[in-house]
């Protein structure tokens, strides 16, 4: 995310929805990223990628990132009341980017280094293939 969006000073929230569909998970799957908070055409400003185990942390917690600064949240989830939160405060930018195919960035990257060592791995309940 850091080098695709390190020359745009204008970033907008679908640049930073293409920029993810170009990833492979994100291009293989059918949950496309999906910007929940804020429109397309709208600045990102900061964009922090926050991908927690289990829990986004809450209404507190996200208001926390806009506080300091992040302008754009992007996570692979948020409860409904959460995004109510965030709109009605109109503090930020929230991107969905859908649980199965953040979590497969992160174990292909471990798959692969398995692979590298001569393991056979075959992925399956539903981590995303990155080809």
């Amino acid at each position: 995310m850091d080098k695709g969006l390190r020359d745009n000073k204008k970033t907008t929230l679908d640049d930073v929805t293409k920029l993810l569909e170009e990833m492979p998970e994100y291009k293989n799957t059918l949950a496309k990223p999906k910007i929940r908070v804020g429109a397309k055409d709208d600045f990102a400003g900061k964009v922090f990628v926050n991908m927690s185990g289990g829990t986004d942390g809450g209404e507190k917690v996200a208001r926390a990132y806009f506080e300091a600064g992040v302008g754009t949240l992007v996570c692979m989830h948020m409860p409904e009341n959460v995004l109510k939160a965030v709109r009605k405060q109109n503090i930020g930018n929230i991107i969905v980017a859908g649980h199965m195919a953040s979590d497969s960035v992160g174990i292909n990257e471990l798959i692969t280094a398995i692979e590298d060592r001569g393991i056979e791995v075959i992925r399956m309940s539903g981590v995303i293939a990155p080809n």
